[in-house]
Protein backbone atom coordinates (compact mmCIF):
# COMPACT_ATOMS: atom_id res chain seq x y z
CA UNK A 1 0.00 0.00 0.00
CA UNK A 2 1.61 3.04 -0.47
CA UNK A 3 0.69 4.55 2.57
CA UNK A 4 2.91 1.72 4.42
CA UNK A 5 5.61 1.93 1.72
CA UNK A 6 5.59 5.94 2.01
CA UNK A 7 5.90 5.87 6.04
CA UNK A 8 9.19 3.05 5.80
CA UNK A 9 10.94 4.91 3.18
CA UNK A 10 10.78 7.86 5.75
CA UNK A 11 11.35 6.22 8.56
CA UNK A 12 14.51 4.59 6.44
CA UNK A 13 16.23 8.33 6.11
CA UNK A 14 15.18 9.04 9.33
CA UNK A 15 12.98 11.84 9.13
CA UNK A 16 12.62 14.55 11.76
CA UNK A 17 9.36 16.46 10.49
CA UNK A 18 6.73 15.03 12.01
CA UNK A 19 4.00 13.04 9.66
CA UNK A 20 0.88 14.55 8.46
CA UNK A 21 -2.31 13.05 7.25
CA UNK A 22 -2.26 13.31 2.98
CA UNK A 23 -4.84 12.86 0.39
CA UNK A 24 -3.59 9.52 -0.05
CA UNK A 25 -3.58 8.79 3.47
CA UNK A 26 -6.36 5.92 4.92
CA UNK A 27 -8.72 7.76 6.53
CA UNK A 28 -10.38 6.68 10.32
CA UNK A 29 -13.89 5.68 10.87
CA UNK A 30 -14.90 5.29 14.69
CA UNK A 31 -17.81 4.40 15.67
CA UNK A 32 -19.34 4.10 19.36
CA UNK A 33 -21.53 1.49 20.13
CA UNK A 34 -23.95 0.60 22.20
CA UNK A 35 -26.54 -1.62 23.03
CA UNK A 36 -29.76 -2.84 25.23
CA UNK A 37 -29.22 0.51 27.44
CA UNK A 38 -32.81 -0.48 28.72
CA UNK A 39 -33.24 2.90 30.23
CA UNK A 40 -29.75 3.23 31.94
CA UNK A 41 -29.52 7.11 31.75
CA UNK A 42 -27.30 7.75 34.09
CA UNK A 43 -24.39 6.70 32.26
CA UNK A 44 -25.30 8.24 28.97
CA UNK A 45 -23.46 11.54 31.24
CA UNK A 46 -20.29 9.96 31.16
CA UNK A 47 -20.77 8.21 27.83
CA UNK A 48 -21.48 12.17 26.51
CA UNK A 49 -17.49 13.21 27.43
CA UNK A 50 -16.13 10.11 25.86
CA UNK A 51 -17.53 11.18 22.50
CA UNK A 52 -16.43 14.24 22.96
CA UNK A 53 -13.07 13.08 23.61
CA UNK A 54 -13.35 10.88 20.42
CA UNK A 55 -14.50 13.39 18.65
CA UNK A 56 -11.39 15.51 20.11
CA UNK A 57 -8.59 12.66 18.31
CA UNK A 58 -6.43 13.77 15.62
CA UNK A 59 -4.12 10.93 14.42
CA UNK A 60 -1.23 12.15 12.34
CA UNK A 61 -1.44 10.03 9.87
CA UNK A 62 -5.07 9.38 9.77
CA UNK A 63 -6.34 12.77 10.90
CA UNK A 64 -9.44 13.37 12.94
CA UNK A 65 -11.86 10.39 13.09
CA UNK A 66 -15.31 10.66 11.44
CA UNK A 67 -17.39 9.53 14.28
CA UNK A 68 -20.83 7.81 14.42
CA UNK A 69 -22.17 6.75 16.96
CA UNK A 70 -25.41 3.91 17.30
CA UNK A 71 -27.63 1.90 19.17
CA UNK A 72 -28.91 -1.53 18.35
CA UNK A 73 -32.08 -1.85 20.34
CA UNK A 74 -33.88 -1.96 23.58
CA UNK A 75 -33.02 1.95 24.60
CA UNK A 76 -35.54 3.01 27.33
CA UNK A 77 -37.06 0.46 28.72
CA UNK A 78 -35.69 -1.39 32.15
CA UNK A 79 -35.81 1.63 35.21
CA UNK A 80 -38.02 3.75 37.24
CA UNK A 81 -36.34 7.12 35.71
CA UNK A 82 -36.98 6.22 31.75
CA UNK A 83 -40.27 4.75 32.25
CA UNK A 84 -41.58 7.04 34.37
CA UNK A 85 -41.38 9.65 31.12
CA UNK A 86 -41.86 7.07 28.99
CA UNK A 87 -38.33 7.17 27.19
CA UNK A 88 -38.33 11.36 26.85
CA UNK A 89 -35.11 12.11 28.99
CA UNK A 90 -33.26 9.39 27.43
CA UNK A 91 -34.42 10.12 24.06
CA UNK A 92 -33.07 14.12 25.08
CA UNK A 93 -29.89 12.88 26.27
CA UNK A 94 -29.14 10.75 23.56
CA UNK A 95 -29.88 13.89 20.97
CA UNK A 96 -27.45 16.16 23.53
CA UNK A 97 -24.86 12.75 23.15
CA UNK A 98 -24.79 12.96 18.75
CA UNK A 99 -26.43 9.49 18.06
CA UNK A 100 -26.24 9.13 14.72
CA UNK A 101 -29.18 6.48 14.40
CA UNK A 102 -30.57 3.43 16.40
CA UNK A 103 -32.78 0.57 15.62
CA UNK A 104 -36.00 -0.48 17.64
CA UNK A 105 -35.74 -3.43 19.74
CA UNK A 106 -38.15 -5.17 20.65
CA UNK A 107 -39.12 -3.61 24.71
CA UNK A 108 -39.26 -0.37 22.30
CA UNK A 109 -42.45 -1.01 21.63
CA UNK A 110 -43.53 -2.09 24.99
CA UNK A 111 -45.35 1.11 25.72
CA UNK A 112 -48.25 2.02 23.37
CA UNK A 113 -50.33 4.59 24.10
CA UNK A 114 -48.95 7.48 26.39
CA UNK A 115 -49.26 6.92 30.26
CA UNK A 116 -46.71 5.57 31.93
CA UNK A 117 -48.86 3.08 33.31
CA UNK A 118 -51.00 2.37 30.51
CA UNK A 119 -49.29 0.02 28.11
CA UNK A 120 -51.79 -1.08 25.48
CA UNK A 121 -54.70 -0.77 23.98
CA UNK A 122 -57.98 -1.26 26.28
CA UNK A 123 -60.49 -3.53 24.45
CA UNK A 124 -62.94 -0.99 22.69
CA UNK A 125 -60.53 1.89 22.87
CA UNK A 126 -60.17 1.79 19.35
CA UNK A 127 -59.30 5.78 19.07
CA UNK A 128 -55.83 4.95 20.94
CA UNK A 129 -52.62 4.48 18.92
CA UNK A 130 -50.31 1.33 19.82
CA UNK A 131 -47.66 3.01 19.19
CA UNK A 132 -48.10 6.61 20.26
CA UNK A 133 -44.98 6.41 22.45
CA UNK A 134 -42.25 5.39 19.94
CA UNK A 135 -43.53 7.70 17.37
CA UNK A 136 -43.45 10.84 19.46
CA UNK A 137 -39.83 9.40 20.76
CA UNK A 138 -39.35 9.21 16.85
CA UNK A 139 -39.97 13.17 17.04
CA UNK A 140 -37.88 13.97 19.78
CA UNK A 141 -35.03 12.02 18.64
CA UNK A 142 -32.24 14.47 16.37
CA UNK A 143 -31.49 10.79 14.72
CA UNK A 144 -33.41 8.24 12.26
CA UNK A 145 -34.70 5.63 13.63
CA UNK A 146 -33.90 2.59 11.75
CA UNK A 147 -35.55 -1.15 10.93
CA UNK A 148 -35.06 -1.98 6.94
CA UNK A 149 -37.62 -5.59 7.57
CA UNK A 150 -40.65 -4.04 9.74
CA UNK A 151 -43.50 -3.72 7.64
CA UNK A 152 -47.53 -3.40 8.08
CA UNK A 153 -49.15 -6.55 7.25
CA UNK A 154 -51.72 -4.94 4.90
CA UNK A 155 -49.34 -3.46 2.43
CA UNK A 156 -48.17 -6.90 1.59
CA UNK A 157 -49.47 -8.30 -1.61
CA UNK A 158 -49.03 -11.55 -3.61
CA UNK A 159 -49.73 -10.21 -7.19
CA UNK A 160 -52.65 -7.78 -6.54
CA UNK A 161 -54.14 -10.08 -3.47
CA UNK A 162 -53.79 -9.34 -0.15
CA UNK A 163 -52.44 -12.38 1.62
CA UNK A 164 -52.75 -13.14 5.74
CA UNK A 165 -49.56 -13.34 7.28
CA UNK A 166 -47.85 -14.15 10.63
CA UNK A 167 -45.67 -11.87 12.41
CA UNK A 168 -42.73 -12.66 10.40
CA UNK A 169 -44.50 -11.59 7.32
CA UNK A 170 -44.92 -15.09 6.09
CA UNK A 171 -47.98 -16.80 4.32
CA UNK A 172 -50.52 -18.59 7.41
CA UNK A 173 -52.72 -20.85 5.87
CA UNK A 174 -51.29 -21.36 2.13
CA UNK A 175 -48.79 -20.70 -0.51
CA UNK A 176 -49.98 -18.06 -2.87
CA UNK A 177 -49.26 -18.37 -6.59
CA UNK A 178 -47.67 -14.99 -6.66
CA UNK A 179 -44.96 -14.54 -4.78
CA UNK A 180 -45.02 -11.78 -1.96
CA UNK A 181 -44.24 -7.99 -3.24
CA UNK A 182 -42.21 -6.32 -0.73
CA UNK A 183 -41.39 -3.52 -3.52
CA UNK A 184 -45.28 -1.47 -3.00
CA UNK A 185 -45.30 -2.71 0.86
CA UNK A 186 -45.00 -0.18 3.09
CA UNK A 187 -43.29 0.64 6.70
CA UNK A 188 -44.24 2.61 9.88
CA UNK A 189 -43.71 6.24 9.29
CA UNK A 190 -41.75 6.62 12.11
CA UNK A 191 -39.08 4.17 10.65
CA UNK A 192 -36.81 4.20 8.21
CA UNK A 193 -34.91 1.05 6.26
CA UNK A 194 -31.26 2.89 6.34
CA UNK A 195 -29.56 6.74 6.37
CA UNK A 196 -26.60 7.40 4.32
CA UNK A 197 -24.35 9.43 6.36
CA UNK A 198 -21.24 11.31 4.50
CA UNK A 199 -18.70 12.76 6.98
CA UNK A 200 -14.99 13.52 5.83
CA UNK A 201 -15.93 12.62 2.76
CA UNK A 202 -17.05 9.33 3.32
CA UNK A 203 -20.37 7.99 2.64
CA UNK A 204 -21.60 5.26 4.91
CA UNK A 205 -24.45 3.65 5.41
CA UNK A 206 -26.58 2.46 7.97
CA UNK A 207 -29.22 -0.40 7.28
CA UNK A 208 -31.34 -1.15 10.56
CA UNK A 209 -32.80 -4.80 11.22
CA UNK A 210 -35.45 -5.53 13.78
CA UNK A 211 -35.51 -8.65 15.39
CA UNK A 212 -37.27 -11.21 13.42
CA UNK A 213 -39.14 -12.47 16.92
CA UNK A 214 -39.88 -9.05 17.77
CA UNK A 215 -43.94 -9.69 17.85
CA UNK A 216 -43.32 -12.67 20.68
CA UNK A 217 -41.10 -10.42 23.02
CA UNK A 218 -43.04 -7.29 23.24
CA UNK A 219 -46.72 -6.44 24.02
CA UNK A 220 -47.99 -8.61 20.90
CA UNK A 221 -51.26 -5.76 20.86
CA UNK A 222 -48.96 -3.18 19.83
CA UNK A 223 -47.43 -4.93 16.75
CA UNK A 224 -50.55 -6.84 15.60
CA UNK A 225 -50.61 -4.87 12.58
CA UNK A 226 -46.76 -5.11 11.61
CA UNK A 227 -44.55 -7.79 10.75
CA UNK A 228 -40.82 -8.56 10.96
CA UNK A 229 -39.32 -10.06 7.83
CA UNK A 230 -36.46 -12.12 7.10
CA UNK A 231 -33.12 -10.45 8.20
CA UNK A 232 -31.25 -11.72 5.06
CA UNK A 233 -33.65 -11.10 2.45
CA UNK A 234 -34.51 -7.50 4.09
CA UNK A 235 -30.26 -6.54 4.21
CA UNK A 236 -29.58 -7.85 1.13
CA UNK A 237 -33.09 -6.02 -0.92
CA UNK A 238 -31.53 -2.94 0.55
CA UNK A 239 -27.90 -3.31 0.14
CA UNK A 240 -27.98 -4.02 -3.35
CA UNK A 241 -29.77 -0.93 -3.78
CA UNK A 242 -27.47 0.85 -2.46
CA UNK A 243 -24.51 0.04 -5.30
CA UNK A 244 -22.82 3.51 -5.79
CA UNK A 245 -24.61 5.66 -2.93
CA UNK A 246 -22.27 4.23 -0.20
CA UNK A 247 -19.00 3.38 0.25
CA UNK A 248 -18.74 1.85 3.51
CA UNK A 249 -21.78 -0.86 4.99
CA UNK A 250 -22.76 -1.14 8.82
CA UNK A 251 -25.62 -3.50 9.76
CA UNK A 252 -27.31 -2.25 12.89
CA UNK A 253 -29.05 -5.29 14.11
CA UNK A 254 -31.29 -6.40 17.64
CA UNK A 255 -30.31 -9.71 16.89
CA UNK A 256 -26.89 -11.15 18.71
CA UNK A 257 -24.67 -13.80 19.38
CA UNK A 258 -25.76 -15.46 22.66
CA UNK A 259 -23.53 -18.46 24.78
CA UNK A 260 -24.68 -21.05 22.82
CA UNK A 261 -25.73 -19.30 19.32
CA UNK A 262 -24.23 -17.09 16.72
CA UNK A 263 -27.42 -15.26 15.21
CA UNK A 264 -25.53 -12.73 13.90
CA UNK A 265 -22.48 -14.13 12.99
CA UNK A 266 -24.49 -16.73 11.12
CA UNK A 267 -26.23 -13.81 9.14
CA UNK A 268 -22.83 -11.65 8.65
CA UNK A 269 -21.33 -14.96 7.14
CA UNK A 270 -24.75 -15.55 4.46
CA UNK A 271 -24.30 -11.97 3.50
CA UNK A 272 -20.41 -12.72 2.93
CA UNK A 273 -21.33 -15.45 0.95
CA UNK A 274 -23.85 -13.74 -1.45
CA UNK A 275 -21.37 -10.88 -1.95
CA UNK A 276 -17.84 -10.41 -0.32
CA UNK A 277 -18.28 -6.37 0.10
CA UNK A 278 -22.24 -7.19 1.48
CA UNK A 279 -21.24 -5.60 4.51
CA UNK A 280 -18.36 -4.04 6.99
CA UNK A 281 -19.13 -3.83 10.23
CA UNK A 282 -22.32 -5.53 12.16
CA UNK A 283 -23.40 -3.67 15.51
CA UNK A 284 -25.48 -5.91 17.32
CA UNK A 285 -28.20 -6.14 20.12
CA UNK A 286 -30.41 -8.07 21.75
CA UNK A 287 -28.78 -10.93 24.29
CA UNK A 288 -27.03 -8.31 26.66
CA UNK A 289 -23.51 -10.40 25.70
CA UNK A 290 -19.96 -8.74 24.76
CA UNK A 291 -18.56 -10.11 21.45
CA UNK A 292 -16.13 -9.26 19.37
CA UNK A 293 -16.52 -12.57 16.48
CA UNK A 294 -14.68 -12.64 13.10
CA UNK A 295 -17.60 -13.71 10.59
CA UNK A 296 -16.78 -13.34 6.78
CA UNK A 297 -13.76 -11.09 7.78
CA UNK A 298 -16.70 -8.63 8.98
CA UNK A 299 -16.37 -7.77 12.89
CA UNK A 300 -19.20 -8.44 14.64
CA UNK A 301 -19.47 -6.67 17.79
CA UNK A 302 -22.02 -6.06 20.96
CA UNK A 303 -21.64 -4.37 24.32
CA UNK A 304 -23.60 -5.91 26.72
CA UNK A 305 -26.32 -4.26 28.45
CA UNK A 306 -27.71 -1.78 30.84
CA UNK A 307 -25.31 1.66 30.25
CA UNK A 308 -22.30 -0.20 31.61
CA UNK A 309 -20.35 -0.56 28.23
CA UNK A 310 -19.52 0.60 24.74
CA UNK A 311 -17.86 -0.37 22.02
CA UNK A 312 -15.31 1.31 19.77
CA UNK A 313 -14.72 0.36 16.36
CA UNK A 314 -12.45 1.84 13.71
CA UNK A 315 -12.34 1.13 10.07
CA UNK A 316 -9.84 2.22 7.62
CA UNK A 317 -10.59 3.62 4.30
CA UNK A 318 -8.95 4.16 1.03
CA UNK A 319 -9.67 7.41 -0.54
CA UNK A 320 -8.13 6.18 -3.47
CA UNK A 321 -9.27 2.72 -4.22
CA UNK A 322 -13.07 3.77 -1.91
CA UNK A 323 -12.53 0.65 -0.15
CA UNK A 324 -12.35 -0.24 3.60
CA UNK A 325 -9.43 -2.16 4.36
CA UNK A 326 -10.94 -4.75 6.32
CA UNK A 327 -7.71 -6.27 7.83
CA UNK A 328 -7.04 -3.04 9.51
CA UNK A 329 -10.08 -2.77 11.12
CA UNK A 330 -9.45 -2.30 15.18
CA UNK A 331 -12.11 -3.24 17.36
CA UNK A 332 -12.56 -2.72 21.37
CA UNK A 333 -16.06 -3.97 23.25
CA UNK A 334 -17.16 -3.86 26.74
CA UNK A 335 -15.08 -1.09 27.48
CA UNK A 336 -16.48 -0.31 31.25
CA UNK A 337 -18.36 3.01 31.11
CA UNK A 338 -15.89 4.38 34.64
CA UNK A 339 -17.46 6.18 37.71
CA UNK A 340 -14.01 8.29 37.09
CA UNK A 341 -15.11 9.81 33.60
CA UNK A 342 -16.37 12.98 34.46
CA UNK A 343 -19.91 14.01 33.68
CA UNK A 344 -21.16 16.18 30.43
CA UNK A 345 -23.22 19.14 32.05
CA UNK A 346 -25.77 19.02 29.36
CA UNK A 347 -26.70 15.54 30.02
CA UNK A 348 -26.06 15.55 33.73
CA UNK A 349 -28.66 18.53 33.78
CA UNK A 350 -31.35 15.57 32.28
CA UNK A 351 -30.18 13.05 34.29
CA UNK A 352 -30.94 15.57 37.28
CA UNK A 353 -34.47 16.41 36.43
CA UNK A 354 -35.81 13.29 35.95
CA UNK A 355 -34.49 11.83 39.04
CA UNK A 356 -36.09 14.59 40.79
CA UNK A 357 -39.68 13.72 39.30
CA UNK A 358 -39.48 10.33 40.32
CA UNK A 359 -37.95 10.73 43.82
CA UNK A 360 -41.11 10.41 46.00
CA UNK A 361 -42.38 7.03 44.27
CA UNK A 362 -38.83 5.82 44.07
CA UNK A 363 -37.50 6.10 47.86
CA UNK A 364 -41.19 4.23 48.55
CA UNK A 365 -39.93 1.16 51.46
CA UNK A 366 -41.95 -1.79 50.80
CA UNK A 367 -40.04 -4.32 52.45
CA UNK A 368 -36.43 -6.10 53.67
CA UNK A 369 -34.12 -9.00 52.36
CA UNK A 370 -31.77 -10.80 54.59
CA UNK A 371 -29.12 -10.76 51.65
CA UNK A 372 -29.66 -10.25 47.90
CA UNK A 373 -31.66 -12.52 45.84
CA UNK A 374 -31.16 -13.52 42.65
CA UNK A 375 -32.84 -14.84 39.71
CA UNK A 376 -32.33 -17.41 36.73
CA UNK A 377 -33.92 -18.07 33.41
CA UNK A 378 -33.36 -21.73 33.26
CA UNK A 379 -33.49 -23.30 36.91
CA UNK A 380 -35.47 -22.63 39.70
CA UNK A 381 -34.39 -18.90 41.59
CA UNK A 382 -35.10 -17.95 45.22
CA UNK A 383 -36.55 -14.61 43.22
CA UNK A 384 -38.27 -16.35 40.78
CA UNK A 385 -40.31 -18.22 44.25
CA UNK A 386 -40.56 -15.35 45.81
CA UNK A 387 -41.78 -13.15 43.04
CA UNK A 388 -44.54 -16.00 41.72
CA UNK A 389 -45.32 -16.91 45.32
CA UNK A 390 -46.33 -12.96 46.30
CA UNK A 391 -48.43 -13.13 42.30
CA UNK A 392 -50.16 -16.17 43.73
CA UNK A 393 -50.93 -14.12 47.01
CA UNK A 394 -52.62 -11.36 45.11
CA UNK A 395 -54.92 -13.07 43.75
CA UNK A 396 -55.37 -15.89 45.24
CA UNK A 397 -55.13 -18.80 42.75
CA UNK A 398 -53.69 -22.34 43.34
CA UNK A 399 -51.04 -21.59 40.82
CA UNK A 400 -49.25 -18.88 39.60
CA UNK A 401 -46.52 -17.90 36.36
CA UNK A 402 -44.32 -15.96 35.55
CA UNK A 403 -41.63 -15.54 32.49
CA UNK A 404 -38.41 -15.79 33.69
CA UNK A 405 -37.12 -13.51 30.73
CA UNK A 406 -39.45 -10.75 32.08
CA UNK A 407 -37.35 -10.85 35.76
CA UNK A 408 -34.07 -8.44 35.06
CA UNK A 409 -32.17 -7.65 38.09
CA UNK A 410 -31.68 -8.83 41.13
CA UNK A 411 -32.88 -7.36 44.47
CA UNK A 412 -30.08 -6.23 46.95
CA UNK A 413 -29.87 -7.03 50.44
CA UNK A 414 -31.50 -4.74 52.97
CA UNK A 415 -34.25 -2.16 52.46
CA UNK A 416 -36.46 -2.69 49.88
CA UNK A 417 -37.43 0.29 48.05
CA UNK A 418 -40.23 0.40 45.30
CA UNK A 419 -37.21 1.80 42.44
CA UNK A 420 -35.19 -1.53 43.35
CA UNK A 421 -38.78 -4.01 42.68
CA UNK A 422 -38.85 -1.57 39.33
CA UNK A 423 -35.89 -3.03 38.16
CA UNK A 424 -36.51 -6.20 38.79
CA UNK A 425 -40.07 -6.08 37.24
CA UNK A 426 -39.63 -3.25 34.33
CA UNK A 427 -42.74 -4.44 32.20
CA UNK A 428 -46.07 -2.83 32.41
CA UNK A 429 -47.57 -6.49 32.04
CA UNK A 430 -51.10 -6.74 33.37
CA UNK A 431 -51.31 -9.48 35.69
CA UNK A 432 -54.44 -12.09 34.36
CA UNK A 433 -56.79 -14.59 36.27
CA UNK A 434 -57.38 -17.88 34.37
CA UNK A 435 -60.33 -19.60 36.11
CA UNK A 436 -60.04 -22.62 34.27
CA UNK A 437 -56.75 -23.87 33.13
CA UNK A 438 -56.70 -27.30 32.10
CA UNK A 439 -54.58 -29.88 33.18
CA UNK A 440 -53.61 -30.45 29.43
CA UNK A 441 -52.13 -27.04 28.90
CA UNK A 442 -50.60 -26.40 31.88
CA UNK A 443 -48.96 -29.49 31.04
CA UNK A 444 -47.68 -28.23 27.49
CA UNK A 445 -46.32 -25.00 28.94
CA UNK A 446 -44.46 -27.14 31.94
CA UNK A 447 -42.87 -29.25 29.27
CA UNK A 448 -41.47 -26.14 27.73
CA UNK A 449 -40.54 -24.41 30.83
CA UNK A 450 -37.87 -27.73 30.85
CA UNK A 451 -36.74 -27.65 27.61
CA UNK A 452 -34.99 -24.24 27.39
CA UNK A 453 -31.35 -24.28 28.27
CA UNK A 454 -30.89 -20.43 27.68
CA UNK A 455 -32.74 -20.13 24.12
CA UNK A 456 -35.83 -18.65 26.40
CA UNK A 457 -37.13 -18.17 29.79
CA UNK A 458 -38.59 -20.85 31.97
CA UNK A 459 -41.07 -20.63 33.99
CA UNK A 460 -40.91 -19.01 37.66
CA UNK A 461 -43.99 -21.17 39.60
CA UNK A 462 -45.68 -21.19 42.73
CA UNK A 463 -48.51 -23.72 43.74
CA UNK A 464 -46.88 -27.01 42.27
CA UNK A 465 -43.16 -29.05 42.71
CA UNK A 466 -42.01 -30.59 39.54
CA UNK A 467 -38.77 -32.71 39.05
CA UNK A 468 -37.66 -33.05 35.07
CA UNK A 469 -34.51 -34.48 33.29
CA UNK A 470 -32.61 -31.85 31.29
CA UNK A 471 -29.15 -32.10 29.32
CA UNK A 472 -27.78 -28.77 28.11
CA UNK A 473 -24.30 -30.04 27.67
CA UNK A 474 -21.00 -28.51 28.34
CA UNK A 475 -17.74 -27.08 26.84
CA UNK A 476 -18.40 -27.67 22.81
CA UNK A 477 -21.21 -29.90 23.27
CA UNK A 478 -23.29 -26.90 24.80
CA UNK A 479 -26.63 -25.81 23.56
CA UNK A 480 -29.66 -23.89 24.18
CA UNK A 481 -32.11 -26.03 23.71
CA UNK A 482 -32.72 -29.42 25.06
CA UNK A 483 -35.96 -30.95 22.90
CA UNK A 484 -35.32 -34.59 24.59
CA UNK A 485 -35.88 -33.16 28.14
CA UNK A 486 -38.30 -34.90 30.06
CA UNK A 487 -40.90 -33.75 32.70
CA UNK A 488 -40.95 -37.02 35.62
CA UNK A 489 -43.62 -35.73 38.40
CA UNK A 490 -45.63 -32.27 39.11
CA UNK A 491 -47.63 -32.38 42.72
CA UNK A 492 -49.46 -29.58 43.48
CA UNK A 493 -48.12 -27.48 46.55
CA UNK A 494 -50.30 -29.59 49.26
CA UNK A 495 -48.74 -32.92 48.01
CA UNK A 496 -51.31 -33.54 45.32
CA UNK A 497 -49.74 -35.96 42.84
CA UNK A 498 -50.75 -35.04 39.04
CA UNK A 499 -47.95 -36.42 37.35
CA UNK A 500 -45.96 -39.16 37.90
CA UNK A 501 -44.07 -40.46 34.44
CA UNK A 502 -42.62 -43.37 36.51
CA UNK A 503 -46.12 -45.19 36.60
CA UNK A 504 -48.07 -43.89 34.55
CA UNK A 505 -50.02 -41.73 36.84
CA UNK A 506 -51.91 -38.52 35.35
CA UNK A 507 -55.00 -36.31 36.43
CA UNK A 508 -57.53 -36.15 33.59
CA UNK A 509 -56.57 -33.38 30.66
CA UNK A 510 -59.83 -31.87 31.17
CA UNK A 511 -59.11 -30.78 35.15
CA UNK A 512 -58.72 -27.47 35.90
CA UNK A 513 -56.97 -25.04 38.20
CA UNK A 514 -57.17 -21.50 38.73
CA UNK A 515 -53.88 -19.62 37.26
CA UNK A 516 -52.36 -16.52 37.95
CA UNK A 517 -49.76 -14.89 35.45
CA UNK A 518 -49.08 -12.42 33.22
CA UNK A 519 -51.24 -11.28 29.86
CA UNK A 520 -47.39 -11.49 27.67
CA UNK A 521 -47.91 -15.32 28.90
CA UNK A 522 -51.83 -15.63 28.81
CA UNK A 523 -50.96 -14.16 24.65
CA UNK A 524 -48.06 -16.62 24.10
CA UNK A 525 -45.55 -14.63 24.69
CA UNK A 526 -41.36 -16.21 24.90
CA UNK A 527 -42.76 -19.51 22.84
CA UNK A 528 -45.67 -20.39 25.37
CA UNK A 529 -48.10 -20.77 22.57
CA UNK A 530 -50.30 -23.07 24.45
CA UNK A 531 -51.55 -20.37 26.19
CA UNK A 532 -52.78 -18.11 23.84
CA UNK A 533 -56.53 -18.45 23.00
CA UNK A 534 -56.83 -19.66 27.05
CA UNK A 535 -60.03 -18.08 28.33
CA UNK A 536 -59.04 -15.41 30.91
CA UNK A 537 -61.21 -14.66 34.07
CA UNK A 538 -60.52 -11.19 35.28
CA UNK A 539 -57.27 -8.39 34.48
CA UNK A 540 -56.95 -7.10 37.95
CA UNK A 541 -54.07 -4.53 37.42
CA UNK A 542 -50.43 -4.36 36.53
CA UNK A 543 -48.03 -7.33 38.30
CA UNK A 544 -45.84 -5.32 39.40
CA UNK A 545 -48.00 -3.08 41.11
CA UNK A 546 -50.05 -6.26 42.28
CA UNK A 547 -46.81 -7.88 43.81
CA UNK A 548 -46.04 -4.63 45.72
CA UNK A 549 -49.07 -4.34 47.99
CA UNK A 550 -48.76 -8.25 48.61
CA UNK A 551 -45.02 -8.08 49.79
CA UNK A 552 -46.35 -4.96 51.73
CA UNK A 553 -49.24 -6.71 53.69
CA UNK A 554 -47.46 -10.07 53.83
CA UNK A 555 -43.46 -9.43 54.68
CA UNK A 556 -43.05 -13.12 55.28
CA UNK A 557 -42.92 -13.39 51.59
CA UNK A 558 -39.45 -12.08 51.77
CA UNK A 559 -37.86 -15.33 51.80
CA UNK A 560 -34.59 -15.75 49.92
CA UNK A 561 -33.91 -19.67 49.23
CA UNK A 562 -34.85 -22.18 47.19
CA UNK A 563 -37.03 -25.12 48.13
CA UNK A 564 -36.86 -28.04 45.49
CA UNK A 565 -40.22 -27.01 43.27
CA UNK A 566 -38.55 -26.42 40.23
CA UNK A 567 -35.81 -29.34 40.40
CA UNK A 568 -33.53 -30.95 37.42
CA UNK A 569 -32.70 -34.13 38.49
CA UNK A 570 -30.05 -34.85 35.58
CA UNK A 571 -28.30 -31.48 37.33
CA UNK A 572 -27.15 -29.90 33.79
Amino acid sequence: MIFRLSLTLLLAVGCSTPLLASATSPKKISFLLTNDLHGSLEPLARLSTLAKSIRAEADPLTGPPALFILDSGDQFQGTLISNYDEGESLFRAMNAIGYDAAVPGNHDYDFGPIGWLYDKVSPGNTGDNPREVIEKLAGIARFPLLSANTYLKASIRAGNSEIPLDSQCRPTDRTPVDPLDFTRAKQPDFLKPYVILEKAGIRVALIGLDHPATASMTTPENVSDLCFRDVLESYLEVRNSLDGKADVFVLMIHQGNAKNSKEASELAEAIHARRADGVHLVAAGHTHFVHDDLAGGVHVVQDGANGKAYGRVDLFFDPETRTVIQSDTRASVGIPISEQTSVDPEVHAIVTAAKAKIAPLAGRVIGRLATQTQGNRISESALGNLLSDALKAALGTEIALMNTGGIRAPLPAGEIRYEDLFRVLPFQNQAVIIGKMPWSTLKAALETAIQTCGRYGTLALSGLKIRYSRNCGTGTQARDLDPEARLLRVETQSGRVLYDRSNGQEISGSETFSLATLDFLAAGGSGYKMLAGVEVSSTPGIHRELIVEALVKNPSLFQTGLDGRFSNTSGQ
